[in-house]
């Protein structure tokens, strides 16, 4: 009799499989289209004989796979507290401004409040930024490491630096390896202070473990890497350099919901959804929102070459 019961459920079983696998259909959702907004990417730091980009870009449609749409004909001035003017020229009509030093320039002075007006379409967009300072690259170094846990044998490196004294500092550390940034979601590599969140007794430290060897390539999970740049450790001859950019704590905070939502947003069920991250970009129309940010950084670097 068990066995009869038994047979009956799984009779029932395929039954139902059978019958929603039959009526799978496909369905195209057509998602309204919000209003376009403005997007303003204005990361300027300190770089000696370094050439200062802002972009400028307007939102596209969710399902788009077409690049962002450039933004010509504004005007994009930075101007510190004593009235010191940067102006942004857009050279080559691609919605790229750029402002270009004289040899031996670099933009802005430690401790000194920049303020970006960006005017368009008799609208004004304004947003403030002090430069603060970084801290050196003291060295960047590396090791090899046999393969355990997952992780293929080869070269791992970290680099050392020191928190400033003081709490509340904030930076951006970015890896580049043989000239190419590490730019995954999930390279992020942000600090406050020596560690990764505000609240840790971390102040004028060196940079805590996780986020030293942050600089190492991340993996693709489920996918197959297409040529030696996206094929993590670092192998011999790879120049690995690593700087150190000051941001404030709006940008920090800014970064980390970046990454929280381009590498979550699509992965657990509970994670945040997708919505647009607070700027410090303010609009002279009211009904009107601007995306993006603006902030003046210091940097420092360092390199080296795995022998």
């Amino acid at each position: 009799m068990q066995y009869i019961k038994l047979k009956k459920i799984a009779l029932l079983t395929c039954c139902f499989a059978l019958v929603f696998t039959a009526c799978e259909d496909i369905i195209d959702l057509e998602l309204e289209e919000g209003k376009v907004a403005l997007v303003i990417d204005a990361w300027v730091n300190n770089e000696i004989n370094g050439t200062q980009e802002i972009r400028l870009r307007n939102t596209a449609p969710y399902f788009s796979n077409a690049a962002a749409p450039a933004v010509l004909g504004a005007s994009v001035i930075i101007r510190d507290n004593q009235g010191t003017e940067y102006l942004f020229e857009d050279r080559n009509d691609q919605g790229n401004y750029t402002w270009i030093p004289a040899i031996g320039e670099q933009f802005g002075i430690i401790g000194e409040t920049y303020t970006l007006t960006v005017q368009l379409d008799n609208k004004t967009y304004t947003a403030t930024s002090t430069l603060f300072p970084t801290v050196p690259v003291d060295s960047v170094t590396y090791e090899f490491r046999e393969e355990s846990l997952g992780e293929p044998e080869g070269y791992y490196a970290q680099f050392f630096a020191r928190d400033l004294p003081g709490q509340g500092n904030t930076y951006w550390i970015k890896t580049y390896k043989n000239g190419n940034f590490l730019n995954k979601p999930q390279e992020i590599n942000i600090a406050y202070d020596a560690g990764p969140s505000a609240g840790a007794e971390v102040d004028g430290l060196i940079f805590i473990t996780p986020i030293r060897e942050a600089i190492n390539r991340t993996p693709d999970s489920g996918t197959d890497a297409v040529d030696d740049f996206d094929v993590p450790p670092y192998l011999l001859g790879d120049t690995i350099a690593v700087e150190i950019y000051s941001i404030s704590n709006e940008a920090f905070n800014y970064l980390e919901r970046a990454r929280t939502q381009l590498t979550l947003g699509d992965a657990t069920l509970f994670a945040e959804p997708p919505s647009n991250i607070p700027t410090n970009l303010v609009s002279s129309a009211t009904d009107e929102n601007p995306q993006g940010f603006f902030v003046v950084s210091a940097v420092a670097r360092n390199q080296v070459i795995v022998e």
